[in-house]
């Protein structure tokens, strides 16, 4: 197995989190030992698994991680090149080929990590310091002083408490979820040469992390698109939990559209490439990322560095859902039904609550019936917006793509919203 020569940057955020673990409560021992359910929403990005987590977190039924599973990956050396597979891809090797140490540290972070939205803020200014850390591995941000400043900025309204704090710790708004425009212009280019976080970057928010009582009785939900390619990984990680796959599908032509924006977008970077990326209508158009692989790495990606974007954009929509029907899924959404008005929405999330064993009442039902607004979306969903681009997105529709969308049940474009 494949061990990381830890960057320098990332050892020093290793360091900074030990000196906030302390303060950020105490974690369940065991952690991965005690979860007995495990539910992993399998999507391709830009699939729509951003809303569907942010609905189901409306419920007090069930578990989550604050944000992306992907740094506390890096953190141990889960990443590419450092995982040796070329890839997202991690299988159960990977799990029990860390190190003791990479291990504990993984899990001390997971356990700390987990848990449900809160109402309090009593432990927003450490989440909040803890984010900046991870968010901006190059600056050497000191983390009590992190502390100390989000402490004297703290409020509850959540996008106010964030700008402040960003902008006392003198980082760019623009690489955040934030709403509005943020002061002066897009930037050109990652937020830095090291990432742990793809922007743009997840907001500290409320937070209650979970207990024994929790892990015993609440499915655990992780959502983040490369885990269709992680699934033996999560197996192996979590040896005493049932793991679920929910699989959210989304048609190709409105998924490729939605990538297409990302790639174009001023964040989403992912993997920092030795070669420049020579595909058409990304490096040409923003020159100072084209040493940056967007969204996840599916296998076989070293094929499109000088495809056009379309294609590249295809490979990742086709790769993912490949990966996640190889492995296996437990239960299906489509991503239609969830922008297709309140009655259809709130049908497809009372059939996710039945599947998961949780009651479809109180805030779940709500969030269902009156929808949430959008989190990390470059525009707003809309039906058809693909057309805009309709003969780029046709171009990249190979006989593979367009029998992945027929078994996905696509076969009619008339589906395509």
């Amino acid at each position: 197995m494949p061990s990381r020569t830890v960057d320098r940057p990332v050892a020093e955020v290793v360091r900074c989190l030990a000196v906030l673990r302390p303060l950020r409560g105490t974690p369940v021992p065991h952690f991965r030992a005690k979860v007995r359910d495990l539910v992993v929403v399998a999507s391709s990005s830009r699939g729509g698994s951003s809303m569907l987590a942010e609905l189901l977190r409306s419920s007090p039924h069930l578990l989550h991680l604050r944000g992306e599973l992907n740094p506390l990956l890096r953190l141990v050396g889960l990443d590419h090149p450092h995982s040796g597979t070329g890839s997202d891809v991690l299988d159960a090797a990977h799990w029990h080929g860390l190190q003791p140490r990479s291990r504990a540290l993984f899990e001390a972070e997971l356990a700390l990590d987990a848990g449900s939205p809160g109402t309090g803020v009593e432990n927003l200014a450490v989440d909040a310091a803890w984010r900046l850390v991870v968010q901006w591995p190059g600056l050497g941000l000191d983390p009590v002083d992190l502390v100390r400043t989000a402490e004297a900025v703290l409020d509850r309204d959540l996008p106010r408490f964030a700008r402040a704090l960003i902008g006392m710790a003198g980082v760019n708004p623009w690489y955040y979820d934030l709403p509005g425009r943020s002061p002066g212009p897009r930037p050109a280019g990652p937020p830095g040469d090291v990432l742990l976080e793809e922007p743009p970057f997840a907001l500290p928010r409320p937070w209650r992390p979970a207990d024994e009582h929790d892990l015993a009785t609440k499915p655990l939900v992780i959502k983040t698109p490369g885990n269709a390619y992680r699934l033996g990984f999560l197996r192996a990680a979590f040896p005493n939990a049932r793991l679920r796959v929910l699989h959210l599908t989304r048609n190709p032509a409105a998924s490729i559209n939605g990538l297409v924006d990302g790639w174009l977008h001023h964040g989403f970077h992912a993997y920092q490439l030795d070669e420049p990326l020579r595909i058409a209508g990304y490096a040409d158009v923003r020159p100072a990322d084209r040493h940056w692989w967007k969204f996840d790495l599916p296998p076989c990606w070293p094929a499109y560095t000088a495809a056009a974007l379309p294609r590249v954009c295809a490979h990742q929509w086709l790769s993912s859902h490949r990966a996640a029907l190889a492995h296996g899924t437990d239960h299906t959404v489509r991503f239609e039904d969830l922008i297709s008005g309140p009655h259809a929405r709130a049908d497809v999330v009372e059939r996710i609550a039945d599947w998961l064993g949780i009651p479809f009442d109180g805030p779940l039902k709500r969030a269902a019936t009156d929808g949430i607004a959008a989190t990390m979306a470059t525009a707003a969903p809309r039906p058809g917006r693909w057309r805009a681009r309709e003969e780029e997105i046709r171009s990249a529709l190979s006989t593979d793509v367009l029998a992945m969308a027929e078994r996905l049940g696509y076969a009619r474009e008339d589906d395509w919203i």
